[in-house]
């Protein structure tokens, strides 16, 4: 046989029970002067510096003699009154972006003149949050008529830019022959793409089994500091007919958006922009079928901020 040990755990726990051992070999000899107050090897002694830092005094070694069962007692007793605070990671933290908050003059007569919003915001901690959404439009002027979707959402991180999300969406619409709501489940995922593009893509089943897919990106060119052009485009899907919404198979829509804002404050910028928005395939021939624009050139203004 050979005189080598097969047993290599026995070198591991040897070097162990060393490591533990090494502080209290490092205690200095009765007489002998401290290791802070001798140059180091190579050192003259005008150039040691008694001033540089030195390790905190309250840190006790580790006793020599402590059994394995001993040492990780020791190193779960509470730290020294001298220790700083440790960082906290469970704080609760609350953000608030209105991305759009503007007045939009579209180019055909039905809506000339209404106010559009867009905003998000969250509570919560690093992994874990509440997450809603929210956006519509309201007629200024003319019949008194508009919608809103709201979504109600928990978060969960799954990657360093990336959230995933579901929860329940709540969407009305109002007109001049009577008022409409409807309730859906979504699942979502929002992030940062590659590139810095900000992306959210959720998927909605409607209480009546309707399944829906909206699809949003975009991206922030800083022209300056403070300038700031951003594209923005929007797209939906439907998956079967919704002669109640009016909607065909297929895609639905698109809106491809221009803005160019001012910031002010990183927190508050006013903006300029201009909105191209369509609809598409067979919601756009059921639009068209019934004597509705397909087509809408919008220019709009407004304030961005966030608290």
């Amino acid at each position: 046989m050979s005189s080598r040990d097969p047993r290599p755990w026995k070198m591991v726990v040897l070097a162990t029970l060393l490591a533990f051992a090494a502080p209290a070999w490092a205690q200095e000899e009765p007489g002998m002067p401290s290791t802070a107050a001798r140059p180091m090897h190579g050192e003259s002694a005008e150039q040691h510096d008694e001033s540089a830092p030195r390790a905190p005094e309250n840190v006790p070694a580790i006793p020599a003699g402590m059994t394995l069962e001993e040492v990780f007692s020791f190193a779960e007793s509470p730290p020294p009154d001298g220790f700083p605070e440790p960082v906290p990671d469970d704080r609760v933290f609350v953000f608030t972006l209105v991305e759009q908050l503007e007045y939009r003059v579209a180019t055909d007569n039905e809506t000339a003149e209404h106010l559009g919003w867009e905003a998000q915001g969250w509570i919560g901690g690093d992994f874990n949050k509440f997450w809603w959404k929210n956006e519509g439009k309201a007629a200024f002027d003319g019949p008194d008529e508009g919608e809103t979707e709201t979504d109600l959402l928990y978060s969960r991180l799954i990657t360093p830019f990336w959230d995933f999300q579901v929860g329940v969406q709540y969407a009305n619409e109002w007109h001049r022959d009577g008022y409409e709501d409807r309730w859906s489940g979504v699942i979502a995922l929002q992030g940062l793409a590659p590139y810095k593009f900000e992306l959210d893509n959720s998927l909605y089943i409607s209480e009546d089994g309707d399944v829906t897919i909206a699809i949003e990106a975009e991206y922030d060119l800083r022209i300056t500091q403070c300038l700031v052009l951003q594209p923005r485009a929007e797209m939906g899907f439907a998956f079967q007919d919704v002669a109640e919404r009016n909607l065909g198979a297929g895609m639905t829509d698109v809106k491809l958006d221009l803005r160019l804002r001012y910031e002010i404050k990183r927190e508050f910028a006013p903006y300029i922009g201009v909105r191209y928005q369509t609809l598409v395939g067979k919601t756009g021939n059921i639009a068209e079928a019934s004597g509705e624009d397909s087509e809408q050139l919008i220019f709009l203004a407004g304030f961005r901020f966030a608290f």
